[in-house]
């Protein structure tokens, strides 16, 4: 056989192979129809998976965590013990060094305190922040205000409560509370403030204790004026995280500043859990659609064999190998796979950009109080990335 008979012995078993495909249009439309089912599922589901990640990571940013997020060197192993010994007293000038670098948004300080909050008839603990107002504000892009009003530098002693913390002691905006701490000498201080507004930021755990107040205020509160916890940086976009956390990296270094950093992927728990257990989910329901994918074409190709015996005896009669027979039947289930994975590819896309405009809405997830409004999103790169399995 020359050289260009064996160029041209391909293209000829590609149109056989299609040729054949299409004899039995009924069992092949059957099977193409399960393929693009198949294929179809993992689009949409995929996209659905894609839309929980992005969406349970930029509700943690956009309520509480921030992008990045700067303490003293060694507050992550001790500072839940002696927090007071680990306090920024140079916000300022790190803040105007900050806001230099690209892509930083806005820099925000916060100073974390805990104790117990009072009606008078009812008492409970609680974890809050003292905040600066607008900037807070401006990251909790996220979190809904649902009684009342946002914190005001101009409104002192107004305090933001988490709604399961508000419902929890029955009051509203313009209830009198009283706050109980301990201060940096480790004495006992006590603070009358006014509940302002309750939000909500999806978190139901966070919602549950968590309150914010101006910091001026809580600096007081705790004998600790001058000094914050911890620097909370807002990018304008997500993906610039690792960009400005290198150059963040080389200004701390540059001016001897002696701080740590943490980024949302530290400090993240639950959007590691969430997204551990879908990736799971995708990888589980992706096998078993490949395997009733696989199982279907198997089924349809030893049908065709056992309908062909005859064909098969007279092709190889006339002097073709059995290696040629293997290949044209290869070839055929290569073409229905093919057809139905473009054909459910196609289908999961229109659908997925279908949904992206009007929505589906579901109940919130666990661990959240605020109903879910799914826009599914259809990328490659994602799907990519949901079925890498780990190292």
């Amino acid at each position: 056989m020359d050289n260009s008979s064996r160029g041209s012995s391909m293209p000829l078993s590609l149109k056989l192979a299609i040729r054949n495909v299409f004899r039995n249009r009924r069992r092949t439309l059957i099977t193409l129809a399960t393929m693009a089912f198949g294929a179809t599922a993992i689009v949409l589901f995929g996209g659905f998976v894609h839309f929980m990640f992005l969406s349970v990571r930029e509700s943690a940013i956009h309520s509480q965590l921030g992008h990045i997020q700067l303490y003293k060197t060694g507050f992550s192993e001790k500072g839940s013990i002696a927090p007071f010994d680990y306090m920024i007293a140079n916000y300022a000038e790190i803040r105007a060094l900050i806001m230099q670098i690209p892509h930083v948004q806005d820099v925000m300080p916060r100073l974390g305190f805990s104790g117990l909050i009072s009606t008078g008839e009812t008492t409970t603990s609680f974890v809050g922040a003292g905040v600066h107002p607008e900037s807070e504000a401006h990251l909790a892009s996220f979190t809904q205000i649902v009684d009342g009003q946002d914190l005001s530098r101009h409104a002192p002693r107004g305090i933001l409560l988490g709604l399961g913390l508000a419902r929890g002691l029955g009051v509203r905006p313009g209830d009198e509370l009283t706050l109980l701490t301990t201060t940096r000498a480790g004495a006992f201080n006590a603070l009358a403030v006014q509940v302002r507004g309750i939000w909500q930021s999806g978190e139901k755990a966070y919602d549950d204790r968590m309150l914010k107040a101006p910091l001026p205020d809580i600096q007081r509160l705790l004998d600790n004026e001058g000094e914050v916890q911890s620097i909370v940086i807002l990018l304008e976009k997500t993906e610039h995280t690792a960009a400005v956390k290198a150059q963040l990296a080389t200004l701390l270094h540059e001016h001897h500043f002696d701080l740590e950093m943490r980024t949302w992927d530290d400090l993240a728990i639950r959007y590691h859990q969430v997204r551990q257990l879908f990736t799971n989910m995708f990888r589980v329901m992706t096998l078993i659609v490949s395997m009733v994918v696989t199982l279907g074409i198997a089924n349809t190709m030893l049908m065709a064999i056992f309908e062909r015996t005859r064909e098969i005896g007279t092709i190889m009669a006339l002097g073709t190998r059995r290696r040629g027979v293997i290949t044209l039947f290869v070839m055929e289930g290569g073409v229905l796979g093919v057809l139905g994975g473009v054909l459910g590819i196609v289908l999961g896309i229109a659908l997925a950009k279908l949904i992206s405009a009007y929505g589906i809405p579901m109940p919130p997830p666990p661990g959240s109080n605020v109903a879910l409004w799914p826009r599914s999103w259809s990328s490659p790169r994602s799907y990519g990335r949901l079925l890498r399995w780990p190292s």
